[in-house]
């Protein structure tokens, strides 16, 4: 089986996955509410598993930074992009904000490590590819930047100690802590076939496994079918550079001998994806648009199955 069939399977599993929430949630089994805890449990207990079981087993290999380091210059670049075409169009300052958050950002780490657990499987140097690139490339600027476009597009005012916070709470969450113990670990000289260490990792793989159901549930007891005015436009623009523009630029800036193909895939299926979650919580903390955010999120996770698998069948 090839990559491109395993990236349409892993997407569609996904999808089917959250269809099933959504109808949970119709029928009253799950609750909106039950976002919160599916989402706390991914961010504390089951994305750190992954982390950690993925970087543990493998040798760090700085040649992944540079993956990283592109990572960095793409969301930047349709950071910029996405303000130069907000402000032609003349948005106001908290559609603006809106959609440069929906246009840079994508979920990477919810819904990027279970992608290409399916469409790697079995391969820890593809994981470890992924959660570097994801992590030093994407979450820094997630975390730090996010919050900062929100609160100075939104109706809260930009304050040094939100972003300070904002840079302390990524620096100190599971998640961070879980990747430099897992690049730690890495370095520590251990046989990986004996019964101990392999029992350890398997603990930490098994925890991991549930990643997948915890990422699928959350998005699909979020989703909110609403009805916004003027709002053709905004996403179309959106989905046209978060789902198509952004991919076909980390394809043309890692088209040189240095990355692998593999390196390649993992970062155009991660630049692929559809907007960030997190987006939406910073949206809403500073009054940047929420409603606009939520919907660009849902229409291109909708929109992501056959983009993501598309375009990766016609360029690789």
């Amino acid at each position: 089986m090839d990559i491109s069939t395993n990236l349409f399977e892993g997407v569609i599993v996904m999808f089917a996955i959250i269809l099933l929430a959504i109808l949970l949630k119709k029928v009253s089994i799950l609750k909106k509410a039950d976002s919160e805890l599916f989402s706390y449990i991914v961010l504390k207990v089951t994305l750190p598993a992954v982390i950690f079981s993925s970087l543990a087993i493998q040798h760090f290999q700085i040649e992944f930074l540079k993956m990283a380091a592109i990572m960095a210059v793409i969301e930047i670049g349709i950071m910029v992009l996405a303000w130069f075409i907000a402000s032609l169009l003349k948005f106001n300052p908290g559609e603006k904000g809106a959609f440069i958050l929906v246009s840079a950002f994508g979920m990477t780490t919810l819904l990027g490590y279970p992608i290409i657990r399916q469409v790697f499987p079995g391969s820890t140097m593809a994981m470890e590819e992924a959660v570097v690139t994801s992590e030093f490339g994407v979450g820094f600027l997630l975390f730090i930047l996010g919050p900062l476009i929100a609160e100075y597009y939104g109706e809260s005012k930009v304050e040094e100690k939100s972003i300070l916070k904002s840079a302390h709470k990524f620096f100190t969450s599971p998640i961070f802590i879980s990747l430099l113990a897992g690049v730690g670990f890495s370095f520590i000289p251990i046989n990986h076939d004996s019964p101990v260490f392999s029992t350890f990792i398997h603990f930490f793989k098994l925890i991991g496994n549930a990643n997948l159901l915890m990422v699928a549930f959350t998005i699909g007891l979020i989703i909110e079918f609403k009805k916004i005015k003027h709002i053709f436009l905004f996403v179309g623009i959106a989905v046209l550079l978060k789902l198509i523009v952004k991919p076909l630029l980390a394809i043309w800036l890692t088209n040189n001998p240095q990355f692998t193909e593999m390196m390649r895939e993992i970062v155009f299926i991660e630049t692929a994806l559809p907007s960030a979650i997190l987006t939406a919580v910073f949206a809403k903390q500073y009054n940047c648009r929420p409603d606009l955010v939520s919907m660009a999120i849902m229409v291109t996770l909708v929109l992501s199955v056959i983009t993501v698998s598309g375009l990766f069948a016609f360029i690789f």
